[in-house]
């Protein structure tokens, strides 16, 4: 592991996801791939179990990391706030013993992959394009509060899994729950548990909603920006290329011809001065 590697993702081809601080082992080989610190890993095998890392690094998110995460909040709203003040308490652990399980977080299910994914394919496209736009945003690479965006995304997305199971328990506790005055009140603090739940249901379903659009939209704009100059400098490289070819392709005067018409006009005048026909 890289010194300045900040995220690892591993979409396991069978509907699962585990996203982690620390880059965990394969008993299989594994490709990887990464830009900036937000490392891919893909088993070899779908369903590939990973286990804990080797060796577990506590990297602190100080200096030239926060630094980057204050210089882009500007560009990553409605990213920043909240997501970056987790980021930067998720990257890095001041004091205490750490686990393995405390810097990873496991998706099983493959709806809340399959958005997690979304999110993480937003932000490989705003790192393989960020090169043309550090200097127009003046921040180097969005990596740190990018990795925060997606680890709180993962933690909300295993939290909102984890509501909805308590939510099944509360209904199935309720159905087998007998009637009567003397579990009146076990069924009103189910109701109210499952009210509850279902309100912080709906707020994560909204808060997991707006981050991913807001890593897509901020995705689509760079993406978009990059093209279009491209798509100018093509085009103004065209209007060069045709000017050029023009300049080449206009027939210059031809020597012969004036020589040709020089001496027609000779021969004509020759012939009304001599009367020939």
């Amino acid at each position: 592991m890289a010194a300045d590697d900040l995220l690892f993702v591993v979409l396991d081809g069978a509907g699962g996801c585990l996203v982690a601080l620390d880059e965990p082992t394969f008993t299989e080989p594994v490709s990887r791939t990464g830009r900036d610190g937000i490392i891919h890993l893909i088993p070899a095998r779908a369903g590939a179990r990973p286990g804990p890392p080797r060796r577990t690094s506590l990297r602190l998110a100080t200096g030239t990391a926060a630094g980057a995460s204050a210089a882009a909040t500007v560009l990553l709203t409605p990213l920043a706030g909240a997501a970056l003040g987790a980021a930067a308490l998720a990257l890095g652990t001041a004091g205490g013993r750490v686990s393995w399980e405390d810097r990873r977080v496991a998706l099983h299910r493959p709806a809340d992959t399959a958005v997690f994914a979304e999110a993480f394919s937003a932000v490989q496209a705003t790192l393989l394009v960020w090169p043309r736009l550090r200097d127009l945003v003046s921040v180097p690479a969005p990596s740190v509060p990018l990795a925060g965006s997606l680890w709180t995304l993962a933690g909300l997305l295993h939290d909102r899994a984890a509501a909805g199971r308590r939510l099944i328990d509360l209904t199935r506790a309720a159905a087998g729950l007998p009637a009567g005055p003397a579990s009146a009140a076990l069924h009103a603090s189910l109701a109210d548990r499952r009210a509850r739940l279902g309100e912080t249901l709906t707020g994560l379903d909204a808060e997991i909603g707006r981050r991913v659009r807001a890593l897509e939209s901020l995705a689509g704009e760079c993406v978009d920006l990059v093209r279009d100059e491209r798509a100018v400098r093509a085009a103004v490289d065209a209007v060069r290329r045709a000017d050029g070819l023009l300049d080449r392709l206009h027939p210059a005067r031809d020597p012969g011809v004036e020589f040709a018409e020089l001496t027609s006009s000779i021969i004509g005048a020759y012939r009304d001065l001599t009367h020939l026909p």
